[in-house]
C-alpha cells in the first residue's frame, strides 16, 4: 500500500524542522505516544533505531524507528517496524515562502500474518492516520494545542 499526504504549516522551515527533530516534543503531536527512547545509535542520526510505545484504536502497539536518511531541512526518510507491519516514511520539506512550508510525507507499508486482513478490511485506516499526525504537528506548532494525554 502506498500513498502520499501533505501539510501547509505556517511556520518557518526551520522552525518545523527544530520540531520535528526534538524527540521530546513527540508526545505532543504524535497521538497515542506513551514513551519512547533510543535503541541503538546516536539520536536523530542515520541508523538510529528508536522503539515507541503507542496506544491506537485500544490497542497497545511497540513500533521500532530506524532513522534511514537524513538530509535537513529538506528531507527525513524513517522506517517503522512492529508485528505483521513495516511501514517506510519519506518526509520532505519545502519552503513556500519564509513563513510557510509544504511536508509532504510519502508512506509505503508491507504486512504480513493479520494485518494483512486488517489492511483487506480497513485500508484507510492508514492513510488517516497519517493525516492526523500531519494535521496535530500543524496544530502543534501554529497553537501550541498538544495532544499529550498523560
Amino acid at each position: 500500500m502506498k500513498y502520499i499526504t501533505e501539510v501547509i504549516i505556517d511556520k518557518p522551515r526551520q522552525e518545523i524542522i527544530d520540531a520535528f527533530e526534538n524527540p521530546d516534543l513527540l508526545p505532543h503531536w504524535q497521538r497515542g505516544l506513551k514513551r519512547s527512547r533510543v535503541i541503538s545509535g546516536e539520536n536523530g542520526e542515520v541508523g538510529t533505531k528508536r522503539k515507541l510505545y503507542i496506544t491506537m484504536e485500544g490497542q497497545s502497539i511497540k513500533m521500532t524507528e530506524t532513522i534511514l536518511k537524513k538530509d535537513l531541512p529538506n528531507e527525513w526518510h524513517g522506517r517503522y517496524t512492529s508485528k505483521g507491519m513495516e511501514s517506510t516514511q519519506k518526509n520532505y520539506f519545502e519552503a513556500i515562502n519564509e513563513n510557510q512550508t509544504k511536508w509532504t510525507s510519502y508512506s509505503e507499508f508491507k504486512f504480513s500474518g493479520f494485518m494483512v486482513l486488517v489492511s483487506k478490511l480497513l485500508p484507510d485506516i492508514f492513510k488517516k492516520r497519517s493525516k492526523v499526525v500531519q494535521q496535530d504537528f500543524k496544530a502543534f506548532i501554529e497553537e501550541g494545542k498538544s495532544v499529550k494525554t498523560n
